[in-house]
C-alpha cells in the first residue's frame, strides 16, 4: 500500500510558526514573574488612572464638550500600543536569535507575532478602561464613527510596524542606539497631543509638531470617538497613511538588505 506524503503549503507553515511564536511571546511576557498577567494589564491601566487623576482632580483639567478621562484614554492607549509595537519590533531579532537555527522561523515571523501580542494586550486594556469608566464613573464611551476609528488605528499600526523594522536594522548596525531610541519616545509622547488639546496650541508651535505622524493619528482617533471634536487646521487623514507606507517600504527594503546580518548576529 503506497503512502501519501503530506506536504504543507508555505502559508500553513508560516501560520503555524507565527502561532507558536505568539504563544511563546505570551508565555514570556506573562510568566517571567509572579502575577505576570496582572502586571501586564495593571501597568498601562495604572498609567491611565494616574494621569487622569492628576489632570482631572489635581489640576482640574477639562476639555469643552468632552470628558477629560475619556479624552485622555482614547489618546494614550492607542499611542502606547503604537509605541510598544515599534519598540518590540526593534528588539524582536535579538530576543529570538536562538530560534533562527530552525529553518522554518524567519525574523519577519517574530515581527508579526509581536504585533499580534501587543494588539491583543492593548485591546484588553482598552476594553477594561472604557468599561470601568462607563460602569463605575458613568462616562459616555460611545464611538461616533467606528469605521473611521478603525482606519485611523490601522494607519498607526502600519506606521509603527514600518518604524519598528527601520529601528531593528538601526540597532543591528549601531547597538548602542537602543537606549537613545527608547528615550526619544518620551518627547514624542509629549508632542503627540496625548495630554493637551492641540487646538489650544499657538499656531507657530503647531506648525512644527504637525510633522509628527502620531499627532495626526491620535487626533483622527479622537475625532472618530467624539461627535463634536473641534477641527484643527493642518490635521490630515492621508498624511500619516502616506508616511506609514513610505516607512513600511523603507523598513521592508532595509530588512531584505540586512536579513542575513540579522540572522548571523
Amino acid at each position: 500500500m503506497s503512502q501519501r506524503l503530506y506536504t504543507r503549503s508555505a502559508f500553513k507553515i508560516t501560520r503555524s510558526v507565527v502561532f507558536a511564536l505568539v504563544l511563546r511571546e505570551m508565555q514570556t511576557r506573562l510568566g517571567k514573574r509572579r502575577m505576570g498577567a496582572f502586571w501586564i494589564l495593571f501597568e498601562p491601566i495604572a498609567h491611565v488612572a494616574l494621569m487622569m487623576f492628576i489632570f482631572t482632580v489635581i489640576r482640574s483639567r477639562s476639555v469643552p464638550g468632552m470628558e477629560f478621562p475619556v479624552f485622555f484614554a482614547t489618546g494614550v492607549i492607542p499611542f502606547l500600543l503604537m509605541r510598544n509595537i515599534a519598540i518590540r519590533l526593534m528588539d524582536a531579532v535579538s530576543a529570538n536569535q536562538a530560534l533562527f537555527a530552525y529553518q522554518q522561523i524567519k525574523p519577519f515571523d517574530t515581527f508579526i507575532a509581536r504585533v499580534i501580542v501587543e494588539f491583543s494586550l492593548s485591546t484588553c486594556v482598552y476594553i477594561l478602561v472604557m468599561a470601568g469608566m462607563a460602569i463605575w464613573l458613568g462616562y459616555d464611551i460611545s464611538m461616533h464613527d467606528p469605521l473611521r476609528w478603525f482606519v485611523a488605528l490601522a494607519t498607526g499600526i502600519l506606521f509603527s510596524f514600518g518604524l519598528g523594522l527601520v529601528l531593528c536594522v538601526i540597532v543591528e548596525v549601531l547597538p548602542d542606539t537602543r537606549t537613545f531610541i527608547r528615550l526619544v519616545f518620551l518627547p514624542v509622547y509629549l508632542i503627540s497631543g496625548i495630554i493637551f488639546p492641540i487646538w489650544n496650541l499657538p499656531r507657530e508651535y503647531l506648525e512644527w509638531i504637525l510633522w509628527n505622524p502620531y499627532l495626526h493619528i491620535v487626533s483622527n482617533i479622537r475625532s472618530s470617538v467624539f461627535e463634536h471634536y473641534p477641527y484643527v487646521y493642518g490635521i490630515s487623514f492621508t498624511y500619516p497613511m502616506e508616511v506609514g507606507l513610505v516607512t513600511l517600504f523603507l523598513g521592508m527594503a532595509l530588512y531584505r538588505l540586512r536579513k542575513q546580518e540579522l540572522l548571523a548576529r
